[in-house]
């Protein structure tokens, strides 16, 4: 490994390497740092005559040319020696009566002459952030491709005619001082490596494709040093409605180039707006597949990729995220908002199960702390809990008033409705110095108040207006992202 200005380095005017083309609206181009190795390999070349038929030409030229004695001489049955002198008169290089001609005698000058192998010069491909080797072998010189810069330095990608010209845009991900960048020379044993599997792909997917993949048996040389180059990657949206990369080899899609980008989406600013129309369902009739792929996106775009890891509270933010989008189409029922608070609301209680789990075994239990029936102690004790942790008080008394019962009921059981989850999820906080709700109200002390909103507005959602209720949903699935944003994820 090397620091990232030792020997390399990547900028705005890299020359960018293009291997997709064509006049293709709505796609995105994402250019992508490679380092590239240029390879010298020896190619055998390939034989016009196979080794039958080289011995048999070689003995005609030295007057053998009964089939017996052909058989014999090669230990081979009279039948075999018959059709190999068949095929040689076909390919007029011996005479009917076994005598070679003139280009049969002239092959067999030019295959003792030529050397066995060719030298090709080809390149492969390494990932500068992780090292790793591309499964590809480039032969011939590099496809640089035609470019501009535009009016803030970053490059345009330049084809079509003269009559008919077409530029791409394009979204470079350079690598920063915060980078290491690996210049690990790859191994012959690495070069060979990466050429079989690129043939074998090759052969697997049957592409019509003018580049040749050489069938290398070793490597003669490897540059000391790579040079840089951006990678033009074709992204497009896919019919499910979510992204992908085309692989710029032409193998279909590209699995692991769409990993790649989306390990750089929350850490590569301007990337994931860049990339967001593809998700988007603009343009056409969206379908249920457009809304659930949107609908990850826009979760983790708030969330940031870090909510994968909790899977469960993802799935309901996603299921609350689809039904907003759904409900937002010009012809969905007024019904479709209060399915939104509904799937709020389950993943706010997802979220806060998952953040309780830890203390259910706790002695005493935290539910023993309220009085059975004395409402005022409960609510002044709720309060004084909520002032400690910075939160805005007094709380809502449909917060601070919640029965016991249903308390104990949410700690024993390890589930329960929103606003008893909320009273334990105090309860707990109070006797733990490291539990999430202390650190979360200095960024939202409003957060118990709006959470309790959020439990009453399923109860009374058919009371509000059509035209201010949309608005009032959308602060509640904001409510249930600032929720799960602030308490669960790493800061």
């Amino acid at each position: 490994m090397a620091p990232f200005d030792s020997f390399v380095s990547f900028e705005r005017d890299t020359p960018v390497l293009r291997l997709n083309h064509g006049k293709i609206p709505g796609v995105k181009w994402v250019l992508w740092p490679v380092l590239t190795w240029r390879v010298v390999a020896p190619v055998p070349k390939e034989r016009k005559l196979n080794l039958f038929q080289r011995a048999v030409l070689g003995l005609a030229r030295a007057g053998v040319t009964r089939f017996v004695e052909i058989a014999d001489r090669l230990l081979i049955a009279p039948d075999l020696a018959g059709l190999v002198v068949l095929e040689l008169q076909n390919m007029a290089l011996v005479e009917h009566d076994g005598r070679p001609t003139a280009r049969g005698l002239k092959m067999l000058d030019d295959i003792e002459e030529d050397p066995p192998d060719e030298a090709r010069v080809g390149h492969v491909l390494s990932d500068p952030f992780s090292g790793k080797l591309w499964p590809r072998f480039l032969t011939g010189d590099l496809p640089v491709a035609d470019v501009e810069l535009n009016e803030d330095g970053w490059p345009v990608l330049l084809s079509g005619t003269a009559g008919d010209p077409w530029t791409d845009r394009t979204f470079s991900i350079l690598p920063t001082n915060r980078d290491t960048i690996s210049l690990a020379r790859p191994s012959a044993r690495d070069v060979l490596r990466a050429a079989r599997r690129h043939r074998r792909q090759r052969d697997f997917d049957e592409l019509d494709d003018e580049r040749d993949v050489p069938r290398l048996r070793r490597v003669s040389f490897v540059d000391d040093r790579p040079e840089p180059y951006l990678l033009a990657l074709r992204v497009r949206r896919h019919e499910s409605g979510d992204w992908m990369v085309d692989d710029p080899f032409g193998h279909g899609e590209s699995v692991d180039l769409r990993a790649r980008l989306e390990e750089r989406l929350d850490t590569h600013n301007g990337l994931r707006p860049w990339l967001s129309p593809l998700v988007g369902s603009e343009g056409s009739e969206p379908t249920l597949g457009h809304l659930q792929s949107e609908a990850i996106w826009k979760v983790e775009e708030r969330l940031t990729l870090a909510i994968r890891q909790h899977g469960d509270v993802r799935e309901r933010l996603v299921a609350m995220q689809r039904a907003l989008l759904e409900a937002e189409l010009h012809d969905a029922p007024l019904d479709k908002w209060d399915d939104v608070l509904v799937k709020a609301q389950r993943a706010v209680e997802r979220f806060l199960r998952l953040l309780l789990a830890p203390y259910r075994d706790a002695e005493p239990p935290a539910f023993t702390r309220l009085a059975r029936s004395d409402k005022r102690f409960n609510q002044s004790f709720l309060d004084s809990i909520a002032v400690d942790l910075g939160f805005h008080s007094p709380l809502p008394k449909t917060l601070s008033s919640v029965r016991r019962g249903k308390v104990q009921y949410a700690e024993n059981s390890g589930s329960g409705s929103l606003r008893p989850l909320l009273v334990l999820s105090l309860l707990c906080a109070d006797r733990d110095e490291s539990h999430p709700f202390r650190t979360t109200a200095s960024a939202h002390p409003d957060l118990l108040h709006r959470l309790d909103g959020l439990a009453t507005a399923r109860d009374r959602a058919a009371h509000d207006g059509a035209q201010t209720w949309p608005k009032k949903v959308q602060e509640h699935v904001d409510t249930a992202f600032a929720t799960v944003g602030s308490l669960l994820l790493p800061r």
